[in-house]
Order: structure tokens, then C-alpha cells, then sequence
């Protein structure tokens, strides 16, 4: 890629390009591509060309759900890939106070073992997380309370049973205040 220089002649490293499109009120899909030099310092003198997309949907009643996958190319390198498909149901239509909320997500990374001293320093592991939850939204005049919790497990290569153990689990606790609707 040729560098374009801006009106104060700095160099303008990245391109960007992105589209959405919204076919219906229910659904909305976007994608985008971009090309940046050397991001990560991790991986320094690589080049990065990310690809996104997802598909977003609201049934106006109450459920929700989403699916998005991602892919990024080093250059040179590997691609790296990872998708989510998440969902969300507000019990009692979309103004009830119970919500049951999921999400899968599946990830291909190799900044795992920053140490370049580790035998698996690099190496790609791809990790799923599967997680589970509730919130229960309190309202209170001009302001919102949710309280919730989910729990989440992960399935992951057994390489990785030395350095993280062998069964992941974990859970969050939260509360949320807004202010309006």
C-alpha cells in the first residue's frame, strides 16, 4: 500500500472501509474492511488487514440476537479468525423487568504467552467461551437498577491445561444503573 500523505504531511498509514444496511426495522448487517501498519507491537514489522461483518436481530417484542465473525491477516502471518452469535429474551415482552441472556464465542489468538521464552510463545490456540446469564431490571424514578449473573465455561486445547487448568469456569455478579429509559 502506498503511503498517502494528509494536508499537514503526516503520513496516513491505515484504510478503512465500512457499509451497513438495514433491510428491515427487524434486521441490520454490517461489514467492514481495513488494512493498518504494523498496530501491535507485539508483532512488530507486521502488517494487519482485518475483515468484519455481523448480522443484528430485534424481533421488537423482547428478543434479540446477534452473529459476528472477524478474520485478521498478518503480512506477513497468519490469518486469525473468530466468531460470536450472542442472544438476548426480556421474559414478559420487550418492557419486562427479566432478562435470560448467551453468548458463544469462539476465538483463534496467538498472543496467549507474551514471554518469548515460553515454548508456546506464538502458537495459535483457539478458545470457545460459552456463557449463561440473568438480569433483573429495578425501576426507580428517573433512574434504572439491574442486578444479574451469568456463568460462563470454556473449551480449550489441552496444551494450555499447564498454564490456565484444566476445567475454566467462571462467573460475574453486576449492577447497573441508567439514567432514563
Amino acid at each position: 500500500m502506498n503511503h498517502i500523505s494528509s494536508s499537514k504531511g503526516i503520513p496516513v498509514d491505515s484504510v478503512r472501509v465500512e457499509t451497513a444496511l438495514t433491510p428491515t426495522p427487524n434486521w441490520a448487517i454490517q461489514a467492514s474492511y481495513g488494512e493498518i501498519k504494523q498496530p501491535e507491537s507485539t508483532h512488530p514489522g507486521e502488517d494487519e488487514h482485518r475483515f468484519t461483518a455481523s448480522a443484528h436481530y430485534a424481533d421488537g417484542k423482547g428478543l434479540s440476537a446477534m452473529l459476528a465473525l472477524s478474520a485478521k491477516k498478518r503480512v506477513p502471518g497468519d490469518t486469525l479468525t473468530a466468531w460470536l452469535a450472542e442472544a438476548n429474551w426480556n421474559i414478559g415482552g420487550k418492557d419486562g423487568r427479566n432478562t435470560l441472556f448467551g453468548r458463544i464465542e469462539n476465538v483463534a489468538n496467538d498472543e496467549h504467552f507474551p514471554d518469548h521464552a515460553s515454548p508456546l510463545h506464538d502458537q495459535v490456540f483457539r478458545i470457545t467461551k460459552f456463557q449463561l446469564g440473568y438480569a433483573r431490571r429495578i425501576p426507580m424514578g428517573p433512574f434504572g437498577l439491574a442486578l444479574g449473573g451469568s456463568i460462563a465455561a470454556y473449551a480449550k486445547p489441552a496444551a494450555l491445561d499447564a498454564a490456565c487448568g484444566r476445567h475454566l469456569v467462571g462467573y460475574t455478579l453486576f449492577a447497573r444503573i441508567t439514567l432514563g429509559h
